[in-house]
């Protein structure tokens, strides 16, 4: 084959490739439904769905489960905490990195409607970790429900750090 011919054929192929990129931005421009996740479908095909299952495993980590019990400030905590895994890409709080907070929780309750308390292990963690904990549980777990306004981290008896929905800024104060 000439030189030629494969740069004709080399010109024609790079055409095609393009002109099928071209197309396919032009439909995902052009159609509102085009690789597009419906929320609404989502959260109805995920209701009821429990989205983080417990793993036996041999250290014994808090995962949340559905209470035998109805308590619903415990079911809407266990929601919350169900939404912080599932809006990390993780199944339980061991897949998180052990140098964060997130690795470490062990509790988690709804004092008051709209509040969301964690209690982590102790390891001298930092106002700024502990913020950091609050802010991320804000921005995924809050994404999806808007009645969470209010997070309140803790290592056991020491006051709580607060993270409020409405923050000013994303970094935590104790973090800048």
């Amino acid at each position: 084959m000439s030189h030629s011919t494969k740069r004709i054929i080399g010109s024609v192929s790079l055409f095609v490739v393009l002109a099928g990129i071209v197309a396919l931005l032009f439909v995902s421009a052009t159609s509102p439904t085009f690789l597009k996740n419906d929320t609404k479908l989502t959260a109805e095909a995920n209701a009821g769905t429990p989205i983080v299952q417990a793993i036996k495993t041999p250290d014994p980590t808090p995962t949340p489960t559905p209470n035998k019990i109805e308590n619903p400030a415990q079911e809407w905590a266990d929601d919350m905490i169900n939404l912080l895994l599932n809006g990390n890409s993780k199944s339980t709080f061991a897949d998180f990195n052990p140098e964060i907070a997130h690795h470490y929780i062990e509790a988690w309750s709804q004092p008051r409607p709209g509040v969301l308390a964690i209690e982590v292990r102790d390891r001298d963690w930092s106002k700024c970790d502990l913020d950091a904990l609050g802010t991320n549980v804000l921005a995924t777990a809050g994404w999806d429900n808007p009645r969470l306004k209010r997070v309140e981290v803790s290592t056991g008896d020491a006051k709580p750090q607060v993270v409020e929905r409405n923050s000013e800024s994303a970094l935590p104060p104790s973090c800048a």
